[in-house]
């Protein structure tokens, strides 16, 4: 674990299996929201890859801007992109130098260790590519290694999109918070919204506890769990997403269908 106080964001503190946590529980979120007693969660449109020893998570505003958290057992590399701020009007990279490769955004995260190039890739690999050139499209980054943290979120704090990696600091008892709406013109503690709604906590309570059991191993909602975070009667078809979903993290719960190999 790490801590950086910066002026920009705040105190921030970086720990690997803290992310991880947190991303895990971000997917669980991401995946019941529509179906769930919850509203206003952390995460919008959101995929993983990979399981928690070596994984992604992407997480999708719906309006084009995004950001990657990838994870091997060395560290993390987390890279971001606000529309319009690829690595080519962002990073000075020239259109002949695209490779459509990490190189594209290896200036995101200067002085990446050796040891975390493979999270790079793992990253790199989930980022969309620019139409015209076939550029990766990140313009901003930071990495995370033992008791290390770099990258140019803490270089360059007003890059577009650092405010997206800033919130992995900022995370609250295990969980992403989701961004403030003043987010875009940041001050500490105005980066992420703590946001509480007293008809939620049961089902907030109820993903944590499967979160929990999850980071152990294979696991599956209980009839109680179930009856207490559904709205009732759910659409069918998106309750069988949601069920496909969450196998690939090892999330189960009765009647849930077989994954194909």
């Amino acid at each position: 674990m790490i801590e950086r106080v910066t002026p920009h964001f705040g105190r921030l503190v970086f720990d690997r299996d803290a992310i991880v946590r947190a991303a895990l529980r971000a997917y669980v979120e991401g995946c019941l929201k529509g179906i769930s007693r919850f509203g206003f969660p952390s995460i919008d449109g959101v995929g993983w890859t990979g399981d928690l020893q070596r994984g992604t998570l992407r997480h999708d505003d719906g309006c084009g801007d995004y950001e990657v958290v990838a994870w091997t057992e060395a560290g993390v590399v987390g890279l971001a992109y606000e529309l319009g701020w690829g690595p080519i009007e962002q990073l000075r990279l020239s259109v002949d130098a695209v490779t459509g490769g990490p190189d594209d955004v290896r200036r995101a995260v200067p002085g990446l260790p050796p040891e975390l190039e493979p999270a790079l890739v793992m990253a790199v690999g989930r980022l969309v590519a620019g139409p015209e050139h076939g550029e990766k499209w990140a313009g901003v980054g930071f990495w995370l290694y033992g008791d290390c943290v770099g990258g140019l979120l803490f270089d360059k704090p007003t890059a577009c999109g650092a405010v997206r990696l800033a919130a992995w600091g900022l995370l609250h008892n295990g969980r992403l918070l989701p961004l403030s709406c003043e987010s875009y013109q940041p001050r500490p503690g105005a980066i992420v919204t703590a946001f509480f709604d007293p008809k939620a906590a049961p089902a907030h309570a109820i993903m944590d506890a499967v979160t929990a059991r999850a980071l152990k191993g294979p696991t599956e909602f209980t009839p109680a769990e179930l009856e207490t975070l559904l709205l009732p009667e759910p659409n069918p078809e998106r309750v069988l997403a949601i069920q496909r979903g969450l196998q690939k993290v090892g999330i189960t719960w009765p009647g849930s269908p077989e994954l194909p190999e």
